[in-house]
């Protein structure tokens, strides 16, 4: 065989080796292909139920840290177009309403009270301030009644004994033409002036004329 018959058997098995070494490639390719594909479908797999079970946990923690929902008491009660109760202290309001027509009435209990201490506060204009609907008009024994200076006017306070253990408290004062009238139950048989001015004080803390 001559140097031409070399060369050519030569040059066959070079195109054999790099046909063998494409196939293998090609092999070698596809086989990482398929197992990168099962891989991601692997991870999204088990991610997609990873992600399924953390948000159902979610819901769950949250729907059992939901505090349960609480009435909410305005800041402020008007009384008249030029009074309103702005209130220093907690309170929960159980009724409102108008009073003949023109003047509003409260009832709230305030949060803070161990007794449990509830007030009425009700307004009406100068021509229904002598039927005013008071929660008591009369008093059981002898009552009292204290003055206090309030704005350039007076306000009134009056106490008398409500039942054994409990006496009624009334504080009143007109202001542009409107009746004021504070009203509230205390469990004590103190009915003296001490009292009736510690409840006008009370009274003087949220009360805003103007």
């Amino acid at each position: 065989m001559g140097s031409t018959g070399l060369k050519i058997l030569k040059e066959k098995n070079m195109m054999y080796h790099t046909d063998d070494k494409r196939i293998l490639l090609k092999s070698m390719r596809n086989y990482v292909m398929r197992r990168t594909f099962w891989f991601l479908i692997a991870v999204s797999f088990f991610g997609f139920f990873s992600f399924c079970g953390t948000t159902e946990v979610k819901v769950l923690k949250r729907k059992e840290e939901t505090p349960p929902k609480e009435r909410i008491s305005p800041k402020e009660l008007r009384l008249t177009y030029h009074a309103v109760w702005a209130p220093k202290y907690d309170f929960e309001l159980l009724e409102s309403g108008s009073l003949h027509g023109t003047g509003n009435t409260y009832t709230i209990r305030f949060k803070f009270s161990e007794a449990n201490l509830v007030l009425r506060m009700s307004s009406t204009d100068r021509e229904n301030q002598s039927q005013f609907p008071y929660l008591q008009k009369d008093g059981k024994g002898k009552e009292q009644v204290f003055y206090f200076p309030w704005k350039d006017k007076k306000a009134t306070v009056v106490v008398w004994e409500w039942e054994p253990g409990n006496c009624y408290i009334r504080w009143e004062g007109i202001h542009n033409g409107f009746l004021l009238v504070f009203e509230s139950k205390m469990p004590t048989n103190e009915m003296s002036k001490t009292l009736a001015e510690s409840f006008h004080s009370e009274v003087q803390k949220s009360l805003d004329v103007y």
